[in-house]
């Protein structure tokens, strides 16, 4: 087994998980946001929450792997005389492309899934800041600025690595916590460590984002190191980290919410905009315990839809966007969980045809070629 292979199935596996999420919202025209500050919606059921819940592994779990991608094709290509000053101009015109995308295509996609929701379906989240509302950004945004300024991490040793990680996150606990939930927010506050509405709506801030990302990279740095995989120790890892994390939300703390836990639910309830440290550790240990199951997989015709959509990650991003936003075309009031998941699972048809076309279409381009960057 390649050691690409296992980060294909992961990556593909949460492309899954986040078309679940993205279906519920055009589809189910259900959608929970757990953001910092502000009281949290209930779940109408389990089944609903176990919805959200599975999303949760999505966005770090691009971040992270971003993260392990951008070391691993930092050292192909130095292997192949490029330069740093190359790999780093690759990146940046990587990042550029992705902000690109995220408004010609994504915004369009998003805004066709919600034009035919009815009037009556739902209302606005409820998100901090004072403005009615501000230029919109997503996890696209996120990626392409940590992509940036990871770009000047890709040598760095990981002792320097481990320190960026901790100190993403002990900045921003630490900011959210002091922050007056009335006030404003400056633009600079908002790209760096604040989630929430003002002249941008941001929900993915660079330095708490940046730190999974740096995560990432320090994971495939420790492959590098190593001649034999070391997927073992990831399953270590993984397991003291939702230890730790069972630890600490005992307590209440690391989570930006004062809980009162009476169930399973309120317990695994965790503030995900932005990232807590509890919310890290849970999510971040189970992405290292999959890698280890994945590990343990091959690739065969049963597993080959999960490796086709790891492959090409950001154009099913795009595509699964218009799939089931146009599926929502024939349920404006919402659907029930199980004609939820059934529209979930006619929507991937399409979607592995149109992935596989693609596959083919970039395949036959050249390496510098803008197609080899979606």
């Amino acid at each position: 087994m390649t050691r690409q292979l296992p980060i294909d199935f992961l990556r593909g596996t949460i492309m899954l998980l986040m078309a679940i999420d993205h279906a519920s919202a055009f589809i189910g025209r259900t959608h929970y946001f757990e953001i910092w500050g502000v009281e949290l919606s209930p779940y109408d059921s389990a089944g609903w929450f176990l919805t959200r819940f599975v999303s949760h592994f999505c966005a770090p779990g691009f971040f992270m792997l971003m993260g392990m991608s951008m070391i691993f094709l930092t050292e192909n290509r130095l292997s192949k005389n490029w330069s740093l000053g190359e790999v780093r101009k690759y990146f940046w015109k990587r990042g550029g492309l992705i902000i690109l995308l995220m408004i010609f295509v994504e915004f369009p996609g998003w805004g066709l899934g919600m034009m035919s929701a009815s009037p009556s379906v739902g209302g606005a989240n409820e998100v901090p800041g004072t403005l009615i509302m501000g230029i919109p950004t997503t996890v696209l945004f996120g990626l392409a600025v940590s992509m940036l300024v990871g770009s000047w991490m890709l040598r760095w040793k990981e002792w320097q690595l481990i320190m960026v990680t901790v100190s993403c996150f002990l900045l921003s606990g630490w900011y959210i916590e002091q922050l007056d939930i009335e006030g404003s927010f400056s633009i600079l506050e908002q790209i760096l460590l604040v989630p929430g509405k003002g002249y941008l709506m941001v929900i993915y801030p660079l330095i708490p984002w940046l730190g999974v990302t740096t995560f990432g990279m320090l994971i495939a740095r420790r492959m590098l190191a190593f001649k034999t995989p070391i997927y073992q120790r990831l399953l270590v890892l993984g397991l003291l980290f939702l230890g730790v994390f069972v630890g600490i939300r005992a307590t209440g703390f690391g989570n930006f919410q004062i809980d009162n836990y009476h169930d399973w639910i309120s317990f695994l309830t965790l503030i995900k905009y932005p990232p807590s440290v509890s919310f890290f550790l849970m999510i971040t240990g189970v992405l290292c315990i999959l890698l280890w199951c994945f590990s343990k997989i091959e690739l065969t015709k049963y597993t080959e839809p999960i490796h086709l959509f790891g492959q090409t990650a950001m154009f099913f991003y795009l595509a699964h966007l218009y799939v089931y936003a146009i599926i929502g075309f024939f349920f404006p009031n919402g659907s029930g969980l199980p004609l939820l998941y059934l529209c979930w699972a006619i929507g991937l048809i399409p979607l592995y045809f149109l992935c596989r076309w693609y596959l083919k279409f970039k395949k036959g381009k050249a390496k510098d070629s803008i197609w080899k960057m979606i």
